[in-house]
C-alpha cells in the first residue's frame, strides 16, 4: 500500500510524463507538417531500394526495438510491499524511461524527415512519421501502481 505522500508524488510523476507524452507528440506532428510543406515542391532523387533509404529503415527498426526495451526495463509496476527506497527508485526510472522512449521514437520522426530532404520520397517520409506515431501510441504512459487503493 503506497502512502498518501507518495501516491501524490506518482501523480505529479504521471503528469509529467503526460506533458513530455503530448508535447513528443506534437513535434512529430510539427515534422509531419514541415516536411509535407517543405517537401511538396521537392522530387526524390533516390530509389526506393537505395542504400541510403535501407540504412533509415534499419536504424528505424533498431529505434523501436531499443524503444520498446528501454520501456519493457525501465518502467515497471511497483510490487506489493515495497520499501519506500524501492518505490522513490521505481517513480524516477518512470519518468526517465518513458522519456528515453519517446526520445527514439522521435528519431524515427526524425530519419524520416532527413529521409526526405536527402532526396528520399514523400512516402518514405511519411511511412516512418506513421511508425513514429504508432509506436508513440503503444508507449503512451499508463498508471503503474496496481497496488494502491
Amino acid at each position: 500500500m503506497l502512502d498518501a505522500a507518495t501516491k501524490a508524488e506518482f501523480d505529479q510523476q504521471f503528469r509529467a510524463v503526460q506533458v513530455l507524452y503530448f508535447a513528443m507528440l506534437a513535434s512529430l506532428a510539427g515534422y509531419l507538417v514541415i516536411g509535407l510543406v517543405l517537401g511538396s515542391a521537392r522530387t526524390p532523387s533516390v530509389a526506393a531500394s537505395s542504400p541510403t533509404v535501407r540504412v533509415f529503415y534499419l536504424l528505424s527498426i533498431g529505434l523501436i526495438v531499443a524503444a520498446l526495451l528501454v520501456k519493457k526495463r525501465l518502467v515497471r509496476p511497483v510490487p506489493p510491499g515495497s520499501s519506500q527506497a524501492e518505490i522513490k527508485r521505481s517513480l524516477g526510472s518512470f519518468r526517465s524511461g518513458h522519456l528515453v522512449s519517446y526520445i527514439l521514437c522521435e528519431g524515427i520522426g526524425l530519419l524520416g524527415l532527413l529521409a526526405l530532404f536527402l532526396g528520399g520520397s514523400r512516402t518514405q517520409f511519411i511511412n516512418l512519421v506513421v511508425v513514429a506515431f504508432a509506436l508513440m501510441f503503444l508507449l503512451r504512459p499508463k498508471r503503474i501502481d496496481s497496488s494502491t487503493s
